[in-house]
């Protein structure tokens, strides 16, 4: 069984395991398993993170570091359950993707990376492979990461999705969630729509933040705020978004209006827009709950304030965005509605006037707030010694320079540097086109390129 084949058999393994975020005791029963079958000693922590300590006999001792959980995010038509099904999946030309779901290589590959190489006959330094909870929805398992779990001063971190691409430094961030109580009003014999805008790219709100590509809730209260302004809407119910760090694809909401509308008048209005982005219906309520048109239109109007997108490019690298934010998630609970807005920085003093420009959209629709959730940057250091050794070992192997660079995007290794000082780090990985969405894929070549530098790194280290 050659190197490839081999990694697809770690990585179908792990991709029969349900491993949402939040959900990831089975995948760390299966690595604790794995290590215990391989002979190697195990550590976990209160919050649930594993080191797997490989002793090779060598005087170094480098950490490999990946996290367990994945987004789940699947197409509108899947019958996809992520709480038990496996992900299906499937391979053409150079590239594995999954049938209508995130296919989990973000970040199930660097997992099956580190197994790969771990168990494989071959020189390398101490291995410590560190298996992090909850990274996607804001760096949990890191962020609690206990100070004895590791004994490396040197990380490299398989998180990285552009192989030929070495990450030295990355931006922090940090989340408002927004909410509000409401008292819900009864219409009695109201017809109500129910407007869906769906199918849209949707992507990672740090790495595809700059590509201008559609946030389905923001074009939904672009489409409500055109509905109200001809006709009072009262909102029933509004739902969009998965997770803080997802482009939102899909969002709804169900109204009612003032008077007797057809539906063709509410198509009319919305004309301009592509009529394969949105879907409008009809349905008789029964008895449904309705916020006032006051509240509504406050909502739509939070909606429509909230800053989603580039907020600023850094002014010594113009094409690196500096400062952003994600209106990420909404939703409609028993008397209220919350809002989660994801925020991310390199530069401290945006990110603060950045979130107080969010807070005051909150408290301008009579909602209350809280900042939190904060994780810090990562300040790259170019002549670090393993940086050093990645790029001479890739143009060793492959006769080129890699490229180094920063990116705008949370990476655990903010948090475990700041919890572990002086400790040298490094991000890399296999190809993986957009990550976050059903569209994500993997390329295979890449993750032979990937394995072939770490092996050439280790002969290095050992």
């Amino acid at each position: 069984m050659n190197y490839l084949q081999r990694f697809l058999k770690i990585f179908e393994e792990i991709s029969r395991i349900p491993r949402c975020s939040g959900n990831e005791k089975k995948i760390a029963e299966w690595i604790l398993k794995r290590a215990y079958d391989n002979g190697f000693e195990t550590k976990t922590d209160q919050t649930g993170n594993i080191c797997v300590k490989v002793d090779t006999g060598s005087a170094e001792t480098v950490v490999i570091q990946n996290h367990m959980d994945m987004v789940c995010e699947k197409d509108s038509n899947s019958d996809h359950d992520f709480s038990k099904d496996p992900i299906k999946m499937t391979i053409k030309d150079d590239w594995l993707k999954a049938e209508g779901t995130t296919l989990g290589a973000d970040n199930g590959a660097g997992m099956s990376l580190a197994f790969l190489l771990s168990e494989e006959k071959s020189p390398k330094p101490n291995l410590e492979l560190l298996f992090t909870v909850d990274e996607e929805r804001g760096l949990v398992g890191a962020s609690n990461l206990e100070d004895d779990m590791l004994t490396g001063s040197t990380l490299i971190n398989l998180d990285t999705e552009t192989e030929g691409e070495f990450i030295i430094g990355c931006a922090g961030g940090r989340d408002t969630l927004i909410s509000q109580r409401y008292d819900f009003c009864y219409l009695d014999n109201t017809e109500m729509f129910t407007l869906e805008v769906k199918g849209l790219e949707g992507g990672h709100s740090g790495l595809d933040i700059h590509k201008g590509r559609l946030n389905a809730i923001k074009v939904l209260g672009e489409m409500l705020e055109i509905v109200n302004e001809n006709y009072p809407v009262y909102i029933s119910d509004i739902n969009g978004g998965t997770a803080h760090n997802a482009i939102p694809r899909s969002a709804s909401a169900a109204f009612a209006v003032e008077g007797e509308i057809s539906r063709k008048s509410i198509d009319d209005l919305l004309s301009e827009f592509d009529a394969g982005l949105f879907e409008l219906k009809i349905i008789k309520t029964s008895g449904s709950g309705f916020l006032t048109q006051e509240d509504s239109g406050r909502i739509v109007s939070m909606i429509n304030a909230i800053p989603h997108g580039v907020y600023s490019y850094d002014s010594k690298l113009p094409d690196k965005v500096e400062t952003s934010s994600n209106l990420a998630t909404i939703k409609t609970e028993k008397n209220s509605v919350e809002c989660l807005v994801s925020q991310r920085s390199s530069n401290p003093a945006n990110l603060n006037e950045l979130t107080v420009l969010i807070e005051k959209c909150a408290l301008k629709a009579g909602a209350e707030y809280e900042t939190g959730n904060e994780y810090p940057g990562w300040l790259p250091d170019p002549d670090s010694e393993i940086v050093s050794i990645f790029k001479n070992a890739y143009s060793e192997i492959f006769g080129k320079t890699p490229k180094v660079d920063v990116v705008h995007a949370g990476l655990e290794c903010g948090v475990i540097g700041e919890k572990f000082e002086n400790m040298e780090m490094i991000s890399l990985g296999p190809t993986i086109i957009d990550a976050h969405s059903p569209a994500e894929r993997l390329s295979l070549s890449s993750v032979e390129k990937v394995a072939r530098l770490l092996r050439r790194v280790f002969e290095k280290i050992v």
